[in-house]
């Protein structure tokens, strides 16, 4: 399904069948002339738009779970519908179908993540059939070295620009060499990016005639990156283009996006030939040229990093007697601030002219400009901005982000719409002026559930999960975590539990990247949404990171990247209070401690009473990134306590009444902390005094994550969450320490796992690690003789991801009574599995 407007995905799912045996919610730039399309890219879905013959297409090539696709709408008597689905010739899950769209006439060329265009006809009915492609190895050969195309993994065709019998294919980024090493020499027509100009003949095949390069062009000039057929020849942004720089040894602009150009081709004969360009006097990062639109005789371009990201949009018109586009105009928005990016898309339709400022400061979620014309065709000084209401949007949306037109017909994109899913705004002049049409966004992209009934992992896999020893109780999606709104893009992080211990009911607590939900587990392979707690109103959602810990019977929950998010603090006896009827409730916290902003995590020592935030950042009492000292021991009654930071900011730590074999420090308050590039032991007993005790680190270290003590607290779990990015390993490392002296930890181990998995979050009991590996998921091991451990079970929960890297299993629960072992997964949901018993010897 895709919505026309804002729609609340909604729906139940009731005990019926075994499958759905579940008390779950579903919180289920551009040129016209001549009938040239219009089109635009950005975002997710919405990455690309098409304006064409009365037809609005709109692909998504970011997918996770599905194929990438390019949706058709229609205008009908109750606004913009969806008519049909596009999918490339043979369709696989993420396939980057849609990267970019252009049309001519009866020929539609759709753009495959740099690898291809797809190339599609009309067929019976006016639908879009598939014809033809062009591949990029068709224009380069195979290198045996290139792991993907015969750009080795370049750019080709992520911009295209089709007109009558041309179309033209961009490569902003010069093609390297097999050693990944581009030439760095501007006079090399090589190193500039490179037009593949593609003529249809008469069989109905597109060849490729010629190739276009600019003259003076070099590395990062990002040519090619934006075109427009116009009525006085073919334009093509440089955004990056910028000085020469003389008697270097490698050429580049004064700064990364460089001062940026636009370039003007004219056939002639059989061939195109640069005619002229237009330079910038926006200065170095202005982005000049990444934006284009022209009609007639006018034309826009888009300079968003002009004046410290204020932006500005220039305005030229064509000289007949020069044969030139002469500078006519400059506009700025009036009372404009750093950051607002106004020009990074712009957009004509007849006279008015629309102009996006996808990160506006005035509510930072993006604003359109829209300059409706007067009766003498000129541009009025004050536009009408158009905005989202900010109950429908937030920080990070974007919207302006994409801009197209052509008619009576807009297009906005916000491609950080619903947690980076991405959405289109239509508007409509059926005079006097303009009015929103409403909203298209897809549906969540989500593998469906699987509940109702224990899984075991017979032959190595459950669905499409490989797995060995550990069982699957239920699978449920992100798209059905939320209580209710949109449920698009939403992502998990970290996990909890809580057994009430009146009840004893077993609950996971399972943090997405805007907000927490609450899920009973009574069942395990039926579990039941209880509740939702948002993020804290006026607080973005946090593009990753949120963190949850108990104690007494109340969670306390922090998030990362999430401005001032302070801590929430939620008792979780009000659980028990909600009717079956209700679920799943909507809460507030009971608590808002607002001593710290954004933290990483937050470490709880149940003994003591004493939680730690870490990882601080935006604003107020950070600590330095260290430990941010809450007394909780009346969790209604939050208290700042003190701060310890030493050798930087500490990512993750496990605070404890020590118990080890060190005599010296027995039951004084300790706290291993994984910092980075460096394991600390700190003293925190004393919370005005807190120390150091020692400092260690391993072989090659990466970025020291987080760990685990053993219930003797002789021995140190701990992962390295970067080393096998990093190439200083070539499989998951566990760090094991021997704590007999605290003063002078030893690392007694490095146990290699047998995945390139990198590791994230680790736990201990009874005898077993449970690491949850990112793109491999769940893996167990048997620590029964600590110093040498040995896998013993695994569950991948990301089947379409692999190698090393960030995605799939963030952190594991495995302390519940009943064996049920929780794990969340960041673009799929949460799961809930179990172990398989160890056989009796």
């Amino acid at each position: 399904m895709t919505p026309s407007s804002p729609t609340r995905l909604a729906a139940a799912l009731r005990p019926a069948t075994p499958h759905h045996a579940l008390l779950f919610v579903i919180a289920c730039a551009a040129a016209v002339f001549a009938g040239t399309p219009v089109a635009g890219q950005s975002g997710s879905f919405g990455h690309s738009v098409l304006i064409h013959e009365g037809e609005l297409l709109v692909a998504e090539p970011t997918t996770n779970f599905r194929p990438g696709a390019v949706y058709v709408y229609t205008r009908g008597e109750d606004g913009w519908m969806e008519s049909g689905v596009i999918r490339g010739p043979d369709p696989e899950i993420a396939d980057g179908f849609g990267t970019v769209l252009t049309a001519a006439g009866d020929h539609l060329f759709v753009g495959m993540r740099g690898t291809g265009i797809q190339i599609f006809g009309r067929g019976e009915g006016g639908r879009w059939v598939w014809r033809d492609a062009i591949t990029a190895d068709e224009v380069r050969g195979l290198s045996p070295d290139c792991r993907f195309d015969g750009y080795c993994g370049t750019d080709f065709g992520v911009a295209l620009a089709a007109e009558g019998e041309w179309l033209m294919v961009g490569t902003p980024d010069p093609a390297e060499g097999p050693g990944g090493e581009g030439p760095d020499v501007r006079d090399d027509a090589g190193a500039a990016g490179t037009i593949h100009a593609y003529r249809r003949g008469a069989d109905g095949r597109w060849t490729k005639r010629t190739e276009l390069r600019p003259s003076g062009g070099g590395p990062g000039d990002r040519f090619g990156a934006v075109m427009a057929f116009t009525e006085r020849g073919l334009l093509v942004g440089a955004p990056g283009w910028g000085p020469r720089i003389e008697g270097g040894g490698e050429a580049r602009g004064e700064s990364r996006e460089g001062t940026g150009r636009v370039y003007r081709f004219d056939l002639g004969g059989d061939g195109w030939t640069e005619t002229g360009s237009i330079g910038s006097a926006e200065g170095a990062g202005s982005g000049f040229g990444v934006a284009l639109s022209a009609e007639g005789d006018r034309l826009l371009i888009g300079a968003p990093g002009a004046d410290a990201d204020r932006g500005a949009v220039l305005v030229y018109a064509w000289e007949v007697g020069s044969g030139s586009w002469v500078a006519e105009e400059r506009i700025v928005l009036e009372g404009g601030a750093e950051g607002d990016r106004f020009g990074a898309a712009v957009a004509s339709s007849g006279p008015d002219v629309w102009v996006g400022a996808p990160t506006e400061r005035e509510n930072e979620t993006g604003a359109v400009l829209v300059y409706e014309a007067e009766a003498d065709g000129t541009l009025p000084r004050r536009p009408r901005r158009i905005a989202l209401p900010r109950e429908e949007t937030v920080e990070r949306d974007r919207f302006g982000g994409l801009v197209v037109a052509d008619g009576a017909l807009a297009a906005v994109g916000a491609p950080g719409m619903h947690h980076q899913s991405g959405s289109v705004h239509l508007f409509e002049n059926s005079g006097p002026g303009w009015t929103a049409a409403g909203m298209l966004a897809s549906a969540p992209d989500a593998l469906d559930p699987m509940v109702g009934e224990e899984r075991r992992c017979e032959e190595g896999s459950v669905g499409p999960f490989d797995c060995s020893e550990v069982e699957l109780l239920a699978f449920i999606p992100n798209s059905i975590l939320r209580a209710e709104g949109s449920a698009r893009g939403v992502r998990a992080n970290d996990n909890w539990g809580w057994t009430d211990g009146e009840t004893g009911r077993e609950y996971a607590l399972v943090g997405r990247n805007d907000g927490t939900s609450f899920i009973d587990l009574s069942d395990p392979t039926r579990p039941v949404l209880v509740g939702d707690l948002p993020k804290p109103d006026g607080t973005p959602p946090s593009q990753l990171w949120r963190d949850i810990k108990t104690y007494k019977d109340h969670a306390f929950i922090v998030a990362d990247g999430a401005g001032d998010h302070g801590m929430q603090v939620f008792d979780l006896t009000r659980l028990r209070d909600v009717a079956p009827g209700d679920m799943p409730a909507l809460f507030e916290p009971d608590v808002h401690y607002r001593g710290v902003a954004s933290s990483h995590n937050i470490v709880i020592n149940e003994e003591t009473g004493f939680a730690y935030a870490v990882g601080s950042g935006a604003g107020r009492e950070s600590c330095g990134g260290g430990l941010h000292m809450i007394d909780i021991n009346d969790p209604r009654n939050p208290e700042f306590v003190g701060c310890f930071q030493e050798d930087g900011g500490t990512h993750d730590a496990q605070c404890v009444l020590y118990r080890g074999p060190d005599e010296r420090y027995e039951g004084r308050e300790i706290c291993l902390n994984s910092n980075g590039r460096y394991f600390q032991i700190a003293d925190v007993t004393d919370k005005e005094n807190p120390y150091a005790v020692s400092r260690a680190t391993s072989p090659n270290a990466a970025y020291i994550h987080q760990g685990w003590l053993t219930p003797d607290h002789r021995y140190f779990y701990q992962d390295d969450e970067s080393d096998v990015i990093a190439g200083a390993v070539e499989t998951t490392r566990t760090l094991i320490w021997d704590l007999s002296d605290l003063e002078d930890p030893v690392l007694v181990n490095q146990f290699m796992g047998s995945l390139p998995a990198s590791a994230h979050n680790l736990y201990l009991k009874d005898g077993f690690a449970y690491q949850a590996n990112y793109r491999y998921g769940l893996h167990v091991l048997d620590i029964s003789d600590p110093v040498n451990p040995r896998e013993v079970g695994f569950f991948d929960t990301a089947p379409y991801q692999e190698g090393p890297g960030f995605g799939g299993a963030w952190s594991t629960y495995p302390f519940f009574d009943s064996g049920t072992i929780v794990v969340t997964s960041m673009r799929e949901g949460l799961f809930v599995l179990k172990k398989r018993a160890r056989p009796v010897s």
